[in-house]
C-alpha cells in the first residue's frame, strides 16, 4: 500500500535531482583524491622509505576502510529511522574537518605528543567515513525516489555522476598538484568541497522514505532477505570485489609510477599527475558504457550482466600484470576494460539491490553491501601491499583478476543449476543455495593467488627464483593463518551478537583453513627456507626464539584440527572434547605473541592483530562469568539433570 510520503517520491523536483546527482559526484570526487593523494603526502612530508611504501599506503587505507565499515554500517542502519538528508549532511562535514587537519596532520601529531602518522591516520579516517557515509546514503535516496520502470535509468545517472567525479573530475583535481604548494591547494579545495556539499544537502534534498519502525534487528533482516534469493548472494558475493577497483587502481597505479619516476627521469611529482590522468581511461570506460549496461540490465538476466561485467574487469587486471612500464600508453586499454566491468558490476549490484530490497530496509541492505565492500577492500588492498613490496608493483593487478575470476565462477554455477532470471526480472528455479562453497572458495583464495604468482614468476620452471622471495611467501602464509584463527575465534560472538546463527556452521571450514595455512607456513620455513638442515634450523630457533612460539602453536593447534570432525566427539565424549578444544584460546595468545616478536618494529600490524585477540577472549570471558551468575534453577519444573552446572528446559541453570 502507498502512503502519501511514498507517492512523493516519484516527484523529486529537477533541482532536487540535480542536487543529488551534484553531491554523489562531489562524495567520490573525496574519495578519488584522498586516495591519490595519499602516497605524495607520506613520502614529501613523513619521509616514508621506497621499500615500506607499499605496506604503509596500504595499511593507512585498510585503518580507514576498518573504522568506516563501523561507522558507515551503523549510520546506513540509523538512516532508516532517522532520514537519508540528515546522515548525509553530517557526511560532508567530516569531509571537511578531516581535509582541513591533513596537510597540518604531521605538525598536530608532533605538537599533542602522539606522532605525526597517528594524527594522519585520524585525517584520512574523518574522510573516508564522511564521503563513504555521504555517497552510500546518496545512493539510496536514489532508490528511495525510483520505482521499477524508472529505477535503472535514475540508477545509471547516479553512478554516471559517481563515476564521473571520481575519475575525470579527480583527474583534472590532481593536475594541481604539480604547481607550487599543489598538495596544499588541494586539501584546502577537499575542506570547502565539504562544507558546500554540507550546505547543498541541508538547502536542496529532502527525505522520501517511511522510516522503519520494525524493532527486529537490521542484521538479521538482512541475512534473511539474503539467504532467500541467491542473486542477492551472488550480488554481495560481486560487491566484495567491485567496490575495490577504483581505489585500488588509483592506490596501486599511483605507487607504480612514483616507483618508477627515477628509473625514466620524471619527478614524482609530474608521476602522481600522470597516474591520476591515466586514470581518467577507467572513468571513461565507465562513463562510455553506463547507457549500454543500462539497456543490458532492462533487457537480460542480471545474473548475466554480473558475470560479463566481471570477465571485463578481470581481463582488463590480468592485461596490467603483464605490462612492465606503467608510463606505457599501453595501459589505458585494460584501464578502460576495467572500467567498463566496474560500471557493468556496479549498476547491476544496485538496481537488483533496490528492486529485491522492501523500501522500509533499503538503507540497511545498501549499508550491508558496502560492508561487504569494504571488507575486500581491506583484505585486497592489505594482501596487495604485501604484493607491491614483496613481490613487485604489477602483483596486485593479478590479484585483483582473480578474485572476480573466483566470483564469475559463482555467477556460472547458479545458471548451471538452473537459478535464472525470467524476462521480468522474476526468479527462476530458485532453490536453496548453500553457503558453504563460495566459503571454501573465498578461503582458498590467498593460496590460489601465491600459486598463481608463483607460476608467473616464481618458482615454475624457467621462472626468476628471486622474483617472489622466501621470506614473503613465509610471511605472508602465517599471516593468513592467523587471520583464519582469528575469524574463527570471532564467528560466533558475532552470531551471538547479531542473532546470525547460520554463521556457526562454517566455523569448522574457517578453522581448517587455518591449519591448512599453518601447515604451508612451517613447510615453507623447513623446505624452502631451510631445505630441510635441521642445524641451521636449530641455530635459528635459538637466534630467533619466537620461532619456538610458532612451533609450539603449531603443536597446539594440529589435535584441533584433527579433532574437528563429529566423530571424534563422540569418541571422545563431548565434556573430553570440550576440554580439548579450549586450547584454542592458548593457541591465540601463543600465535599473537609469535607474531609481535616476528615483526619489525615500526610495524604496527601484530598489535592490531594481538588487540582482536584480547577483545575476543575478553568477550568470552565475559559472557562465561555472565553464565555463571545467571539466576539458578530451583528444580520446581521438575527437569533436574545430571552435571555440575547444565541449562535446564525452563531456561535457567541447574547446579548439581
Amino acid at each position: 500500500m502507498e502512503t502519501p510520503l511514498t507517492k512523493r517520491s516519484e516527484r523529486l523536483k529537477s533541482h532536487q535531482w540535480n542536487a543529488l546527482y551534484l553531491l554523489s559526484a562531489t562524495s567520490a570526487l573525496v574519495g578519488a583524491v584522498a586516495v591519490a593523494i595519499q602516497p605524495l603526502l607520506l613520502d614529501q612530508v613523513f619521509g616514508i622509505p621506497f621499500e615500506k611504501e607499499g605496506e604503509i599506503n596500504a595499511d593507512v587505507q585498510v585503518v580507514a576502510e576498518i573504522i568506516a565499515i563501523l561507522c558507515v554500517g551503523f549510520f546506513s542502519f540509523k538512516s532508516d529511522r532517522v532520514g537519508r538528508v540528515p546522515v548525509i549532511f553530517y557526511g560532508f562535514l567530516l569531509i571537511s574537518i578531516g581535509a582541513f587537519l591533513l596537510p597540518m596532520s604531521y605538525e598536530i601529531g608532533l605538537s599533542v605528543g602522539i606522532g605525526g602518522l597517528i594524527a594522519f591516520y585520524f585525517a584520512r579516517i574523518l574522510i573516508t567515513m564522511g564521503a563513504d557515509t555521504a555517497q552510500t546514503l546518496l545512493l539510496t535516496l536514489v532508490g528511495d525516489a525510483s520505482n521499477f520502470k524508472s529505477r535503472p535509468r535514475l540508477m545509471s545517472n547516479a553512478t554516471f555522476m559517481i563515476v564521473f567525479g571520481g575519475t575525470v573530475l579527480s583527474a583534472i583535481m590532481m593536475q594541481v598538484a604539480e604547481i607550487e604548494n599543489g598538495i596544499l591547494l588541494i586539501t584546502i579545495g577537499l575542506a570547502f568541497i565539504g562544507l558546500a556539499g554540507a550546505w547543498m544537502s541541508r538547502l536542496s534534498l529532502v527525505d522520501v522514505s517511511d522510516r522503519r519502525d520494525d524493532n527486529r534487528h537490521p542484521l538479521l533482516q538482512v541475512w534473511d532477505l539474503v539467504m532467500a534469493d541467491p542473486r542477492m548472494q551472488l550480488a554481495f558475493a560481486a560487491a566484495f570485489y567491485t567496490r575495490m577497483d577504483l581505489v585500488v587502481v588509483s592506490l596501486f597505479y599511483s605507487l607504480w609510477c612514483i616507483s618508477m619516476a627515477d628509473m625514466v627521469g620524471e619527478t614524482r611529482l609530474f608521476a602522481t599527475a600522470h597516474a591520476a590522468a591515466m586514470v581518467g581511461f577507467l572513468g571513461a570506460g565507465v562513463l562510455l558504457s553506463i547507457p549500454l549496461w543500462r539497456r543490458f540490465v532492462e533487457n537480460h538476466s542480471r545474473i548475466h550482466a554480473i558475470g560479463v561485467s566481471l570477465s571485463l574487469a578481470s581481463i582488463g587486471y590480468v592485461i596490467i600484470g603483464l605490462i612492465e612500464n606503467p608510463y606505457n600508453w599501453g595501459v589505458a586499454l585494460p584501464l578502460f576494460l576495467i572500467g567498463v566491468g566496474h560500471a557493468g558490476s556496479t549498476v547491476t549490484l544496485e538496481v537488483l539491490t533496490v528492486d529485491v530490497s522492501p523500501r522500509k530496509l533499503l538503507g540497511s541492505v545498501l549499508g550491508t553491501l558496502y560492508l561487504i565492500g569494504s571488507i575486500g577492500i581491506i583484505m585486497l588492498v592489505q594482501s596487495g601491499g604485501y604484493y607491491f613490496d614483496a613481490v613487485g608493483p604489477r602483483a596486485p593487478f593479478i590479484l585483483m583478476g582473480t578474485g572476480k575470476l573466483l566470483v564469475l565462477l559463482f555467477a556460472s554455477w547458479l545458471i548451471v543449476n538452473g537459478i535464472e532470471e525470467s524476462a521480468d526480472h522474476t526468479l527462476t528455479g530458485n532453490r536453496d543455495v548453500s553457503w558453504k562453497s563460495l566459503v571454501f572458495l573465498t578461503s582458498a583464495l590467498p593460496f590460489v593467488w601465491l600459486v598463481g604468482r608463483m607460476l608467473v614468476g616464481g618458482y615454475a620452471p624457467g621462472g626468476d627464483m628471486t622474483d617472489l622471495p622466501v621470506g614473503f611467501i613465509n610471511r605472508y602464509l602465517g599471516d593468513w593463518a592467523f587471520t583464519f584463527l582469528i575469524i574463527s575465534l570471532a564467528l560466533r560472538p558475532i552470531a551471538e551478537m547479531t542473532g546470525l546463527k547460520a554463521l556457526t556452521r562454517y566455523n569448522r571450514m574457517i578453522g581448517l583453513y587455518a591449519f591448512f595455512y599453518a601447515v604451508l607456513h612451517v613447510c615453507t620455513y623447513v623446505s624452502l627456507e631451510w631445505v630441510f638442515d635441521l642445524d641451521d634450523m636449530f641455530a635459528d630457533i635459538y637466534k630467533r626464539p619466537f620461532i619456538l612460539l610458532g612451533l609450539i602453536s603449531f603443536i597446539l593447534l594440529t589435535p584441533l584440527a584433527l579433532t574437528s570432525r563429529r566423530d571424534a566427539i563422540r569418541r571422545l565424549g563431548g565434556k573430553k572434547w570440550k576440554k580439548l578444544h579450549k586450547m584454542v584460546y592458548v593457541l591465540n595468545v601463543t600465535v599473537a605473541l609469535h607474531f609481535i616478536f616476528a615483526a619489525e618494529t615500526e610495524n604496527g600490524e601484530p598489535y592490531i592483530y594481538a588487540a582482536l585477540v584480547a577483545l575476543l577472549l575478553g568477550y568470552r570471558y565475559w559472557r562465561r562469568r555472565g553464565v555463571e551468575s545467571a539466576d539458578l534453577c530451583d528444580g520446581s519444573c521438575g527437569d533436574r539433570k545430571a552435571g555440575k552446572r547444565v541449562v535446564c528446559t525452563c531456561g535457567k541453570q541447574i547446579e548439581v
